[in-house]
């Protein structure tokens, strides 16, 4: 049903169309209660005109499908699909975001994940061609969205994504390359790129290796180093009581730095850029755009996608004539001029 209306929750509203029709029917009881109480049958006839329930369902009966259709169309419903041609470019870029329990370290206001986030939402503004993808990664890494032009979904996802998002804690930078490189299947075609964005913690998960597997593809990365290098910061976490605590190792405050030497040298076997972002603000877009300029992006594709169109324009058009045709239509028949021209000729 989602598919087929952008707001289908306005269909709920359908059950007021049977509310209506018992308020219009108990309108037409009344008024025929009413007159029949003012005079008998035959001097009401010549009083004024008796209602005529026939009129009155037929009437009542446009007033209801009228407002249904309304309601349909306020939906907004698409139907009748029609294929589009795209030209898209031939880049592929997969977002790996580090969701580690360190990336909650607030030497970066608000947290270093809720800023890494606000920033993958700029660079979505520079993709509005190329396919993206999302892996969030710790322990482990899981593809939060596979390569897709859905910005739309892409935002939602990013929105939900949390230190839960991944299904074992540590940080896993070499992990993650490999999981990226295994969903971007080897494309001839296709650039391929790879943004790693964490603070530089990795727990023996040899990420030089995989750089220079990714490096034997031609798939560059660029990775974004965010976090106070010098000092670090203590991870905050809540206890059971609600209150905050901070993260320990063997009775110790733990104390998270940016390990920048690691990043430097995954950008750097592939051909790629370190971004030292640190406690700074940085656009990742324009970053995108000046490190990765000569990627052959001038080369286009033409893809066909099949949409729905909007049709709520049909329900409104016909639902006004409906009312049209009601306003037109009397509640009570009218007298022929023979009949008025006999009733004149009376005495």
């Amino acid at each position: 049903m989602p598919e087929y209306f952008d707001y289908p929750w306005f269909l709920l509203t359908l059950w007021l169309i049977p509310v209506v029709g018992l308020l219009l029917w108990r309108a037409h009881r009344r008024r025929i209660v009413a007159a029949s109480r003012f005079a008998d049958g035959k001097m009401m006839g010549k009083l004024a005109p008796i209602p005529s329930s026939s009129r009155e369902f037929f009437r009542g009966a446009l007033l209801l499908v009228a407002l249904a259709l309304l309601i349909v169309a306020v939906a907004c419903p698409r139907f009748g699909e029609r294929i589009e041609q795209l030209e898209t470019r031939g880049t592929d870029v997969m977002v790996l975001l580090d969701v580690s329990k360190s990336m909650l370290a607030k030497d970066v206001a608000p947290s270093r994940l809720e800023r890494a986030k606000s920033d993958i939402r700029d660079l979505l503004g520079r993709l509005r061609s190329d396919r993206v993808g999302l892996i969030a990664f710790a322990g482990a890494p899981t593809v939060q969205v596979p390569l897709t032009h859905d910005q739309g979904f892409y935002q939602t996802m990013l929105q939900e994504i949390s230190p839960q998002s991944a299904p074992r804690g540590g940080s896993l930078i070499g992990d993650a390359i490999r999981k990226a490189l295994e969903v971007m299947k080897s494309s001839p075609d296709r650039d391929q790129v790879l943004i790693i964005i964490t603070d530089g913690e990795d727990h023996d998960s040899y990420p030089d290796e995989a750089a220079r597997q990714a490096a034997e593809r031609n798939v560059k990365i660029i990775t974004v180093g965010i976090g106070d290098e010098t000092e670090g910061q203590r991870i905050p976490i809540l206890d059971e009581s609600g209150n905050q605590q901070f993260v320990q190792h063997e009775g110790k405050v733990i104390w998270s730095k940016l390990d920048e030497a690691l990043l430097r040298r995954i950008a750097l076997t592939t051909g790629g850029a370190y971004i030292p972002a640190k406690t700074r603000n940085y656009d990742l877009g324009q970053i995108y755009d000046e490190h990765l300029s000569d990627l052959s992006r001038t080369e286009l594709r033409t893809e066909k996608r099949a949409r729905r169109q909007h049709q709520f324009q049909w329900f409104a058009a016909i639902a006004l004539g409906l009312l049209l045709l009601k306003s037109w239509f009397p509640r009570y028949p009218r007298k022929s001029s023979t009949n008025n021209r006999s009733s004149q000729n009376q005495p």
